[in-house]
């Protein structure tokens, strides 16, 4: 089974980046699957509005039942919340919340996927998913390297412990927020030795195989060039549908 990175967005169909990870669910469960919808917001209210999104995007990909986790700043995920899952899906909204809520419930995560849950990550979801988690800012000592509006209420880009899935450094809505100068300068001031930015309406799938592109989109790469300073960026497309 497979982690996919969803880079943000909506569209009315979105089977060929988040379908691949509802149909991973369904032949672990052999048959329509359980999907964990774990979803941060500072209040209940406030996160109660998307659930019917969420729920009806995923069961129109192929889900049989979808389990709504609302976390909230008062409420963190328990290892209980995901019991049955056949597959695990984390929401968007602002990271640091997300991260403060899922983080005690990490070695839970890792566990259930390492037995074959696959895991998805929708923006927020996405950014935590790493050995270390992004977390916002906009700034690096002070200089400006992304829109304020990425900022995820953050001054200084921020890093993190994440949930330890992978070994990159996620940011997202690459293209559409500009955010491919965060990722090229976290490398750049050595805070990272790679890091990858996706586009909307687009998935990193990482599995066995290595990576894989799904979407309408590109996933941006930033990588340290050696032992040097300069800082290699390269472009991973969607394969043609």
């Amino acid at each position: 089974m497979s982690i996919h990175l969803l880079g943000g967005g909506d569209a009315d169909d979105e089977s060929r980046w988040t379908g691949r990870f509802v149909a991973e669910a369904r032949e672990r469960a052999e048959g329509p699957p359980v999907i964990a919808v774990v979803l941060w917001a500072a209040d209940a209210s406030e996160g109660e509005r998307w659930h019917d999104d969420y729920r009806d995007d995923l069961t129109k990909l192929g889900a049989g039942e979808v389990r709504i986790v609302q976390l909230t700043t008062e409420r963190t995920l328990l290892p209980t919340d995901l019991g049955s899952a056949d597959g695990i899906f984390v929401g968007g909204g602002l990271t640091p919340g997300y991260h403060a809520a899922i983080m005690p419930a990490a070695d839970t995560i890792r566990g259930l996927v390492s037995t074959g849950v696959p895991y998805a990550g929708y923006s927020a979801g996405a950014m935590i998913a790493g050995d270390v988690a992004l977390l916002g800012g906009w700034r690096i000592g002070g200089v400006p390297v992304a829109s304020e509006a990425s900022s995820e209420g953050l001054d200084e880009v921020t890093l993190d412990a994440g949930l330890g899935l992978i070994d990159l450094v996620v940011d997202v809505h690459a293209a559409q927020y500009g955010n491919v100068s965060r990722a090229i300068a976290i490398v750049a001031a050595g805070l990272a030795d790679r890091v990858v930015a996706i586009d909307e309406c687009t998935s990193l799938i990482v599995g066995s195989g290595g990576l894989e592109v799904a979407g309408d989109g590109s996933v941006w790469t930033a990588d340290r060039a050696g032992d040097t300073d300069r800082v290699t960026v390269s472009v991973l497309a969607a394969a043609a549908a």
